[in-house]
This record gives C-alpha cells, structure tokens and sequence, in this order.
C-alpha cells in the first residue's frame, strides 16, 4: 500500500494531511493581493474588506463548535474542503462581488478545517508530543507556503488566473480525497469524535480568568497579525512602488520556506526553553517590520526586510503555541483551545480594522509601523512566561 496505515495516528499522518490542505491556499495567496489591487484598487478598502471577512470568519469560529454538536468531525472537514474548491471557482470571474464573496468563502474553509483538524490533534498527540509534533509539522507545511505562492504567481504572470484557481481547487479535491481515503481504510487518524464539543461561549469567562491562557493568547495572535500582513500589505506596496511581481513571488516563498527550520527551532527550545526565543523572535520581526515602514524603501529591499522579519514570525510559529498547550489543564483542552484559536481570526479583523483607519491619514507604509508595534507588545508580554518553560 503506497498510504502507510498506522496503529496509532502520528505526527506524520497530520503533517501530511495538513500540507495537502495547505497547499490548495498556498497557491493563490499570492494572487489574493494582486487581484484585490486590480479589483478594489485602493489600499484602505481592501482592508475594508478583509476587516469585514474577518468579523464574519470570527463569528464563524464560535458556530462551528455548535454544530459539532450534532455534525461529526468528518462533515464539518469535508465541508470546509469543499469550500476552499468554490473559493478559487468563484474568483475566475473577476468581479468585485463574487471575489469579496470568495474571500469570504476562504475564510470560512480554513475555520472549520482548522477546528476540525485540531481537535483530532487533540485527541491523538500527547501532550508531551507537542513539542516535537508542532514543529514537525510546521516543516511539512512549509513545503506547501515555500513552493505554492511563488509557483501561483508565476502561473498568474505567465498564463493567468484560470491554471492558478483550478490548481488551487484540485488540490482541495486532493486533501479531501487523502482524509477519506484514511477513513475508508479505518485509519485512527480521521476516526469519529469520542470528546463533546466545546461551546466557547460558556468557556470565555474560565479563560479569561487564567493568566497565563491569556498571555498564551497574545503571543500567537502577534505571530498570526505578521501573516496576515505579510500576504497582503508589502505585496500591495510593491505594486504601488512599481516592484515586478516576481519580487513578490520570491518574498512570499523565501518567508514560508523559513517554516523549514522549524524542527531545529523546536531542538533549540527543548535544550534551552522556549521564553528568551519567544521575546526575541518578536522583538526580531517587529523593528525590522518598523524600519521597513518608516524607511519606505524600494520594492527589492521591502522584500528583503519582510523575509528577514519572516525568521522571527518562523520561529514563533514552531514555539508560539506551547505556553497554551502547557498551561492548559488536561481535563479542560478541548473547551480551551475553541477560544484559544480565536487568535487566528481576530489577527484577520483587528489588524485590518486598525489599517483601514491609519491609511485614512497616512501612507501604506504606515501598516508596517503598526503591524511592529503589535509584535513588539507581544515581546513585552512575553517576559511573564515562566522561565521554566
């Protein structure tokens, strides 16, 4: 059998499920931002609109775990997937509705395949596992960010947006296939939920009340504002300064392609703790993300300071999620982490809402400035992480 079936789901079984899935995103990120300048033109309104999608994606979060009530696991994965195929369909038409709605669309996929997702994590990795597990995976999603958004923007350039969003949809189709296929073979990987879902609405207030599930919040959510940003705002400032797209395409597929060291960052962090590389992982990406905006260089060097910034947010990715995943109490995990992955979406709402209001009255490179602040508040945060950890 070329799928390896397992006893015991694995690191390895997620890692592979995740890139597939990934990899259907990764291919059009790059070409979001290029059709939102073609489309909507100006750069407060695109961050309208992603402020927009993000409230929706936010209320979305706190849905999903509702109708894991009565939908299984399986569904709500099924269903996100095939949303990521209607999203790029619905992008072919190049129209400023049907792309605002596909954006939508996006959005949502990646809630509930994340949610979904996260909960099979949860209930298959041990706990002591995460510090390996992680990091593993994080390196397997860096083949699909490193390769995706560089190949997408050269098939944008050379052919055009047709082979980008079919592309982008069989491989929707592939990651939908590969989990079913898993579970037609009885593989644990992708078995029947055996926990109740989490109403995160009824677990806000017990979340609130721990400190340290708080600052685990803040972390990830500044490592997850630098993405989001990332994908979007240099991309546009490039254009603007008249930058070639393939500047682009090498910026966006350097920066992931850091996600590759994760395991060694993860290494790193078992032999000497995780808390000085938190502090200056972030500290790291938001000066360089400050110096870009308040130097407003040329395009090739935007890119270049973006990638260097990119080492810091690859390092958070590989350690930003342990303080949770340790400070969590094992009988309370999985109505924990329905509010803590609420730090994915709210990086998509609160960074463009605060955008939107800063380009009223300064320049696009403005958004850097911000963005480095953010980071820079998540460094300072991160010195209350015990230095234990």
């Amino acid at each position: 059998m070329w799928l390896r079936v397992v006893d015991r789901p694995g690191a390895r079984e997620f890692a592979v499920l995740s890139a597939v899935e990934a990899f259907s995103r990764a291919i059009i990120a790059g070409v979001i931002p290029l059709e939102a300048h073609a489309l909507l033109v100006e750069a407060q309104t695109i961050s309208l609109v992603y402020a927009g999608v993000g409230i929706v994606a936010f209320a979305t979060s706190f849905m999903v775990p509702l109708l894991l009530l009565g939908v299984r696991r399986k569904w709500i994965f099924s269903f996100g997937t095939l949303c990521m195929v209607a999203a790029p369909l619905l992008m072919l038409l190049s129209e400023v509705v049907p792309f605002v709605t596909a954006l939508q669309i996006r959005s949502l996929a990646v809630v509930s395949v994340n949610i979904a997702l996260n909960l099979y994590i949860l209930d298959y990795i041990r706990r002591k596992d995460f510090v390996a597990s992680e990091p593993l995976r994080l390196a397997f999603l860096g083949i699909s960010w490193f390769i995706g958004p560089a190949f997408g923007i050269f098939l944008y350039s050379e052919v055009g947006l047709l082979p980008v969003c079919l592309v982008s949809a069989g491989f929707a189709l592939a990651a939908l296939a590969y989990f079913w296929y898993l579970r037609i073979v009885e593989s644990p990987t992708v078995a029947p939920a055996t926990r109740r879902a989490p109403m995160p609405w009824n677990n806000i207030r017990r979340y609130l009340s721990q400190p340290r599930l708080r600052l685990a919040w803040i972390i990830p959510f500044g490592r997850s504002t630098f993405w989001t940003t990332f994908f979007v705002y240099p991309a546009l400032y490039i254009v603007q300064q008249g930058g070639d797209e393939a500047i682009i395409a090498v910026m966006l597929s350097a920066g992931q392609g850091l996600l590759f060291f994760a395991p060694l960052v993860g290494r790193i962090g078992r032999r000497h703790g995780i808390r000085r590389i938190i502090i200056g992982a972030a500290v790291l990406s938001g000066v360089t993300s400050i110096v870009a905006g308040l130097l407003q260089p040329s395009p090739l060097v935007t890119a270049a300071l973006f990638v260097f910034a990119a080492i810091g947010a690859a390092a958070l990715d590989a350690l930003g999620n342990i303080p949770f995943l340790r400070a969590v109490h094992h009988y309370e995990r999985s109505e924990m982490t329905s509010v803590f992955r609420t730090y994915i979406e709210a990086s998509q709402l609160l960074p463009a809402a605060a955008y939107a209001a800063v380009l009223t009255v300064a320049p696009l490179s403005s958004v850097f400035v911000v963005l480095g602040v953010v980071l820079l508040v998540s460094a300072w945060y991160a010195r209350y992480l015990p230095k234990s950890l």
